[in-house]
């Protein structure tokens, strides 16, 4: 079995805080695109810690809002893979 495993662009481990789901999408802001790959899509996420903004790249973004989806839930959401 495969597992995301975050990591900067320095090699430090990344991790994400429990009860994480998924608030919303969108694109982003000028400012974000400076710093990131501008065709990034951002994951707005809410947890018991507070928002969490997630930069995902288009190809990984089915597999992302997928893992958020199983992780609300405990099981896959209806027509997506897993």
């Amino acid at each position: 079995m495969m597992a995301w495993e975050g990591r900067t662009k320095a090699g430090a481990a990344v991790s994400l805080p429990a009860g994480l789901r998924k608030a919303g999408v969108r694109p982003p802001t000028f400012r974000e695109s400076v710093k990131i790959n501008g065709r990034c899509t951002i994951v707005e996420c809410a947890s018991p810690e507070g928002r969490v903004h997630v930069a995902v790249m288009p190809n990984e973004l089915p597999h992302v809002l997928a893992a958020l989806d199983r992780g609300a839930t405990g099981h896959p959401a209806p027509g997506s893979p897993g």
